[in-house]
């Protein structure tokens, strides 16, 4: 029982150094485009991410892939009022190392360019990605801090999804021990 508890604490620990070290985004509703470095504008996917102080810096990264598993990201300032942020994670035991470039105030609007390397496939890895952020207002009547509506219609809670790994991580790091 003990293992598990200091596990646990582990996981608390790590969800609170990403939000006290990555920059943080006026509370409300964000919308996202996303698309491919050098692509056309009809390329472009928006996400709209509901968020408030606790949830931002999961609903923040939830653009890069791969952001299971992460030791505490290393957040540099940029000359031009930004941010470098690098994560290192791990995605079913293969290495995703990520760069994202952030500038603007991030309370009405902000843009950058995304990273993402698979060290082990580095034939695999994908073209960088650019995006920008609009704040819109408040989040809408049924949305809660972690919600992210997808192009498809379908809404996800990226808080939700990160417990929901982390206690199959959890379960999966006891599986046969007795406690």
């Amino acid at each position: 029982m003990k293992t598990f508890a200091i596990l646990a604490l582990a996981v608390v620990v790590n969800q609170a150094a990403w939000a006290q070290t990555l920059p943080t985004r006026k509370a409300g509703l964000w919308e996202v485009s996303i698309r491919p470095e050098g692509a056309a504008d009809t390329a472009v996917l928006k996400v709209l991410q509901c968020t408030d102080r606790a949830s931002d810096a999961l609903t923040l990264m939830s653009i890069a892939p791969g952001q299971e598993n992460c030791g505490k990201p290393g957040v540099a300032r940029l000359k031009e009022k930004g941010h470098r942020i690098r994560t290192a994670c791990h995605v079913h035991e293969q290495r995703v190392d990520t760069v994202m470039e952030l500038k603007g105030d991030l309370t009405s609007r902000y843009e950058g360019r995304l990273e993402t390397r698979y060290p082990s496939m580095a034939s695999q890895t994908p073209p960088p990605k650019v995006f920008e952020g609009r704040w819109l207002g408040e989040c809408r009547a049924a949305m809660r801090p972690g919600d992210m509506l997808l192009p498809n219609g379908v809404t996800v809670n990226v808080v939700d999804d990160r417990r929901r790994a982390e206690e199959r991580q959890d379960h999966h790091d006891h599986k046969g021990h007795k406690h």
